[in-house]
């Protein structure tokens, strides 16, 4: 999955300036400024694209506001919080999307979270409580308001990722589906945000009641994945179907949604190594129900 890169993420958050060999992340528009040194397809599931990120030696101007992200492998990543950058020779903004199955992994996992850090910080530049701007935080990552003395932290949204599953007479079966509305309807899992004040297992059940009209029961804990393309921290769950399998679609969320056998599942997943919803299918396919 993308956070499983083969290095040391260390997050902790430090104070601390920034040297010319430190890489930057700056976003504009939903891209990141990155030199593409291989073209492996034109979208984001195309295998071979690979890309590099700027230093700071690589700056023509220091930015303005450079902030602590965190390391990865002992390499050190400073977002730049300025609007603007001049880009560098050979650099671009290329869509974080777009580099969703980029090499290297390390440098992907730095994009894709960094671009949740940036989120934050763009969307917190005023205090959402008395308006004033925000400072922040000197020693933790943290936004202060200096007027009413508000903190903000990271946002952090759970979500779940639901394999349903049966066993009848024909095999192993599992539910997946395909959502509406979306450039790249790869066939998925149930899956959702939690509610105020819901636990997860029931964000479990609410979801598969409310996208396929299914109980279930039996629900097993599998893994749990940062999505920092969503601000996500999604929590992967197997559960089997209680009673009455028929599924009922809600078409004003998904496309379509049906039971696949093990022999019956697309194959367009079987190279996906960043999501935890394509290791699940995966592993259903070549494993079957877990135990």
């Amino acid at each position: 999955m993308i956070q499983e890169i083969g290095q040391a993420y260390d997050n902790h958050y430090v104070a601390c300036e920034a040297a010319g060999a430190d890489y930057v992340l700056h976003y504009r528009e939903g891209g990141c400024l990155v030199h593409v040194t291989s073209h492996g397809g034109a979208d984001a599931w195309a295998e071979g694209n690979a890309f590099d990120l700027p230093r700071v030696r690589d700056l023509d101007e220091r930015p303005s506001r450079l902030v602590y992200a965190f390391a990865i492998g002992g390499a050190r990543f400073f977002l730049v919080l300025d609007d603007e950058v001049a880009a560098p020779a050979g650099f671009a903004y290329e869509a974080v999307n777009w580099l969703r199955y980029a090499e290297p992994a390390e440098l992907l996992f730095a994009v894709v979270t960094g671009s949740q850090l940036d989120r934050w910080y763009r969307d917190n530049r005023f205090c959402s409580r008395c308006g004033r701007p925000t400072e922040l935080g000197p020693r933790s990552r943290e936004i202060v308001c200096p007027e009413c003395a508000k903190i903000v932290y990271p946002k952090i949204c759970p979500g779940v990722i639901c394999a349903v599953t049966r066993r009848d007479t024909d095999g192993e079966k599992i539910v997946l589906t395909r959502y509406n509305g979306r450039t790249t309807a790869l066939w998925a899992l149930v899956a959702g945000f939690t509610e105020i004040g819901e636990p997860l297992e029931d964000t479990v059940r609410r979801e598969v009641m409310e996208e396929v009209g299914l109980h279930v029961k039996n629900l097993r804990f599998y893994k749990s994945q940062p999505w920092s393309f969503t601000d996500t921290l999604l929590v992967g769950f197997w559960c089997e179907v209680d009673g009455d399998p028929t599924i009922t679609v809600d078409h004003s969320e998904l496309k379509e949604a049906r039971w696949f056998g093990r022999d019956e599942i697309p194959l367009e997943r079987t190279g996906d190594r960043v999501s935890l919803t394509g290791e699940m299918i995966e592993q259903f396919r070549l494993h079957g129900i877990p135990e």
